[in-house]
């Protein structure tokens, strides 16, 4: 077996295709599927088959699979050692809910300097479960209270929301959120405020992602319930009763399961891991150092 064969096939599962793979790696399909046909003689078993998800590993693919991402993990540990500038830079595609990521560039920016062969990219999507298991996203930052058993990660807090409004403001109209967002995520961490048709029925100002209901109360259009984490550190906003406790939601770092993250995604979800709860948990911090 050549290594460069296992990236391939190591890329393939990951994306998906031949044809995303081959984007991935710089290459065109039609080498991605001569250098699969090569790793499979040199075997001697097919390593994908078809599923009703689409292609998928073999019993001796999903074999292959744990052991080149071992293979992976050695030899990046190496070239990190050896200060190799490394070869095409990673992408790591983040989605997330609602799109709620936008509120942690600060550490995704740290990351991107920790880890400069590493290449960041938010995507617009408004289910970030959907995104990772259709392979269009490689990490989910969700906010969902069980993780369905296609995805693993890990659990970084729970977020708790409350009633916001600009401090010089009226705050006498509510805003909600539009009808991209409720069918993406039906009645799950949306229901604080009013939405889809609801929402439209009874003329409120509707938004279809987390940065544009935030920027819509910070610029006094009205209030909504906001995450307190991102609101409080807003000093225009005013919180305008308690958070409820029955509202909050845990947030999730998810990949998929049957896919072993890259070198660089696994350094991306263990430096998250502990950023974001650092960043979650002020007041827990504050509490211990007392």
């Amino acid at each position: 077996m050549e290594w460069s064969d296992l990236k391939v096939f190591l890329a393939a599962v990951r994306t998906g295709s031949y044809t995303a793979a081959g984007r991935r790696l710089g290459i065109n399909r039609t080498t991605v599927g001569r250098r699969i046909d090569s790793l499979e003689n040199a075997l001697g078993v097919s390593l994908f088959q078809q599923t009703p998800n689409g292609h998928a590993p073999t019993r001796e693919g999903e074999e292959l699979l744990a052991t080149a991402s071992l293979i992976e993990m050695e030899i990046d540990d190496l070239m990190a050692r050896l200060e190799f500038p490394g070869e095409v830079p990673e992408t790591i595609r983040i989605a997330s809910s609602g799109g709620i990521a936008s509120e942690f560039l600060p550490e995704l920016a740290t990351f991107q300097q920790q880890e400069p062969r590493a290449a960041i990219e938010l995507l617009g999507e408004l289910d970030p479960l959907d995104a990772v298991t259709q392979r269009r996203a490689d990490l989910a930052i969700a906010l969902v209270r069980v993780p369905p058993v296609r995805l693993t990660g890990i659990h970084v807090g729970a977020l708790a929301q409350a009633p916001y409004a600009r401090r010089d403001s009226a705050a006498d109209r509510v805003l909600g959120w539009g009808h991209e967002v409720e069918t993406a995520v039906p009645g799950q961490w949306t229901i604080t405020n009013p939405s889809g048709e609801l929402a439209e029925g009874a003329g409120i100002a509707r938004f279809n992602s987390w940065q544009q209901l935030k920027q819509a109360v910070l610029a006094g259009m009205g209030r909504a319930s906001l995450w307190c984490f991102a609101a409080d550190a807003e000093p225009t906003l005013q919180q305008l009763s308690e958070p409820d406790p029955r509202q909050d939601y845990p947030l999730w770092l998810l990949h998929r399961t049957k896919s072993p993250p890259g070198p660089h995604l696994r350094k991306l979800v263990t430096y998250l891991e502990h950023a974001l709860r650092e960043r979650l948990a002020p007041v827990a911090r504050e509490g211990g150092q007392a």
